[in-house]
């Protein structure tokens, strides 16, 4: 038996075996619904870039099973990273993915130009990759086109090691003195707890990371609010009429002219 939708459950109250009139009221004015960055979400659909390209989990992949190649759009006023499914053959669409023996897997879409652009749009540092969790939606004039929408406002800031920084061709100056010396001092401090659980390791005892990565979260959340305001949520971006090829205002389509 299929699952109901959420929505088709709220007034299903027949499985509970409690009548609707005896159900006790709460009001959700002023309550706060919470982010999901603030938990664990590594099966949500997540776009990483780094300075030197994108890349989709493979949530992603999964939750579009029939799509190998997309558009990658950017809505410069919203700051909005949004891909839409084309074909094979569509100008400047994107291969996404592999597909080896039935299989698809993510796949790296290297494109440091593209990301040049996407770093100085939002002010990003060099210094660190970010990681942005995706919302379906439908294109406004044509629901029948699915989109996955990125706010790129939400991105959380991942740290990079320098072995990463050089194979991404990034250089000390992009990332500044200051940025330079915390990143450093999270590499001492990575490197020192790998030595240590190596000892532990080697002496036969129970091992412990010490250390774990953290994400910088974007400042404008805060560190005392768990989420958007429930008058002010949407759970579903709407997404502005999207253009057949090119540039439209604000809206465009990254293309192979631009840098790919």
């Amino acid at each position: 038996m299929a699952m109901k939708k959420v929505r088709e459950q709220e007034l299903d109250t027949l499985e509970l075996e409690v009548p609707k009139e005896e159900l006790p009221r709460v009001s959700l004015e002023g309550c706060e619904i919470v982010r999901r960055q603030f938990l664990s979400h590594l099966k949500e659909n997540i776009l990483t870039i780094r300075p030197d390209g994108i890349q989709f989990n493979n949530a992603c992949i999964t939750r579009m099973p029939d799509v190998r190649y997309i558009y990658l759009i950017i809505d410069r006023s919203k700051r909005w990273f949004i891909i839409s499914a084309c074909d094979e053959d569509d100008k400047d669409g994107q291969r996404w993915c592999t597909f080896k023996h039935g299989e698809r897997k993510s796949r790296k879409i290297q494109g440091k130009p593209f990301c040049d652009r996407i770093y100085s749009m939002m002010g990003w540092n060099k210094g660190y990759g970010y990681k942005i969790c995706g919302t379906f939606a439908l294109q406004v004039e044509d629901e029948d086109k699915l989109l996955m929408v990125f706010e790129l406002d939400e991105a959380e800031a991942h740290a990079m090691s320098s072995k990463a920084r050089a194979y991404a061709g990034v250089e000390d100056v992009e990332v500044g003195a200051e940025e330079l010396a915390k990143l450093d001092e999270l590499e001492k401090k990575r490197q020192a707890d790998r030595e240590q659980r190596a000892v532990a390791k080697a002496a036969g005892e129970k091992i412990i990371r010490r250390y774990r990565k953290r994400a910088v979260l974007p400042q404008q959340w805060g560190p005392d609010t768990f989420g958007v305001p429930v008058e002010e949520h949407k759970a579903k971006a709407e997404v502005p009429h999207l253009p057949a090829r090119g540039d439209s205002g604000d809206l465009f389509i990254a293309s192979e002219n631009r840098g790919w």
